[in-house]
């Protein structure tokens, strides 16, 4: 059926070079200034107060004009780094949007530049800087690993420990990680035989991505970098074999220094580096037993490699100190969060107890579903590979999902290598339906629980579905990956 004119053109369709008007890049452009501007006018001072009810009034239509001019743009654009520049310049100096995340990075920043240890001291007590720090936050020390509390210093250092541009500063390395990821992602797709701009349309040029990275300043993005340095790796010639496996397992170590959720990834790079060394290997090297040990040096090459970086900081293991925080402190879009409030409000059990039994169940369901996905899509010696893209996404959406805390920007971890898949019409719609809620949670979360937000979406977002499906929207190649 002919293509509606809302459907973007498909990557590799006759035609798909046809420059799209550049009215849209522009447009997005202007539902981030909008954003922006909203964020920045309704700022009572620096302190954490409730977002005015007419911000919403703003900001959401600002992301729906992101969201179509993405829509209108799709995979046949042929400058996604161009817009990917001026969207992020749009976000630049502007204030945090949608989190206070990197007020949490400064005032740990402001410790680590003084000589204080974030895993014993409060961030809250960071002096000034420690006013920022989100109220569930402000009391218990860091979460986050030595390499992620390293950055967190060089920037405060670099801005002196300024109150503002310390938290704003925290954009540099995600920048960074985006240049990172502009030159990566594009390699990977060679590798996997999908077209360049499709990957970056929809795994960099997503406004999740930016919003989320840029505009929300979440170091999910350093991470990501890494994880894609480490599956590009496993998947270059020269390295293929034992030290893709070693190689690839020090990066995994490096990212969970940055965040520890990168340790899953670690199944995904096995699987990657396995499949692109059946070439060179003899029908009799392609055993279990020589996966097994494969996987065991990747797996020993990540555990040192943290703990070298966990030694060479002198910082320890403070991110497992009890005064750390907990996801579960803040209620998200995890529905065991909202059993966690619901108990902590009703004072059913004490906040410790809360916190312990229900980290044990989330991590429990975790495990549950990786044994479960590496039964189901892991490589078979010695004739199947397996789907290894689909284990890289589904080990990372695996513990964004069933963790103890969910939030939007949790989906990043997979976006940039959802195109890898070559995935199926109804993922490909999955995938769109999840970009426009994710989007939009993010303004309305500003005004309303976590819940009441999503409960609004449900409506917008199963009509949209049903649309996409009507339509027999394509947006992606589709058959399955070896590599």
């Amino acid at each position: 059926m002919p293509a509606s004119p809302l459907i973007p053109v498909r990557a590799g369709d006759a035609g798909d070079r046809t420059a799209p008007d550049w009215r849209w890049p522009l447009l997005g452009a202007l539902g981030l200034f909008m954003v922006v501007a909203a964020v920045s006018i309704d700022r009572h001072g620096l302190l954490e107060v409730g977002a005015s009810p007419w911000r919403a009034v703003v900001t959401i239509p600002g992301t729906c004009l992101v969201l179509l001019a993405w829509w209108r743009l799709g995979p046949a654009w042929h400058r996604p780094r161009a817009v990917l520049a001026l969207w992020s310049a749009v976000m630049l100096f502007s204030p945090p949007l949608h989190s206070r995340d990197s007020y949490s990075y400064a005032a740990q920043g402001w410790l680590m530049a003084r000589g204080l240890d974030p895993y014993t001291v409060a961030s809250g007590d960071a002096a000034q800087s420690g006013l920022l720090v989100g109220i569930h936050w402000f009391d218990t020390t860091s979460v986050y690993p030595p390499l992620s509390l390293e950055i967190f210093g060089v920037v405060s250092q670099i801005f002196g420990g300024d109150l503002y541009w310390s938290a704003v500063g925290m954009r540099l390395p995600n920048l960074l990680a985006l240049l990172v990821l502009v030159w990566c992602l594009p390699r990977l797709a060679d590798k996997v035989g999908v077209s360049r701009d499709l990957v970056l349309w929809a795994g960099l040029l997503n406004p999740v991505i930016l919003i989320q990275w840029v505009g929300g300043i979440h170091n999910d993005a350093i991470m990501v970098a890494i994880l894609a340095v480490a599956f590009l790796v496993a998947h270059t010639v020269r390295v293929r074999g034992w030290l893709a496996m070693a190689a690839g397992g020090a990066l995994i170590g490096v990212a969970m220094s940055i965040k520890q959720s990168a340790a899953v990834a670690g199944l995904g790079l096995v699987a990657l580096a396995w499949a692109a060394s059946q070439t060179a290997l003899p029908e009799e090297k392609r055993s279990w037993w020589a996966l097994a040990l494969r996987a065991a040096a990747g797996g020993a090459a990540a555990v040192g490699t943290f703990a070298f970086l966990t030694w060479a900081t002198g910082l320890g293991l403070g991110w497992r100190n009890p005064t750390a925080g907990s996801p579960l402190q803040a209620t998200s879009n995890a529905p065991i969060s909202w059993v966690a409030s619901f108990a902590r409000f009703h004072e059913l059990v004490s906040d410790a107890r809360i916190i312990s039994s229900l980290t044990l169940f989330t991590a429990t369901l975790v495990i549950a579903a990786l044994v479960w996905l590496v039964w189901r899509v892991g490589p078979r010696p010695p004739h199947s590979v397996g789907q290894p893209w689909l284990l890289v996404c589904g080990a990372l959406l695996a513990f964004a999902v069933l963790g103890p805390a969910l939030q939007p920007w949790y989906l990043t971890w997979v976006i940039p290598f959802f195109p890898l898949l070559r995935p199926t019409l109804p993922l490909q719609h999955v995938f769109l339906t999840v970009t426009f809620v994710c989007a939009l949670l993010a303004p309305l979360q500003d005004v309303m629980a976590p819940y009441w937000a999503m409960g609004v979406l449900i409506a917008p977002a199963w009509i949209l579905w049903r649309w996409l499906g009507r339509q027999h929207v394509v947006i992606m190649e589709t058959g399955e990956t070896v590599v």
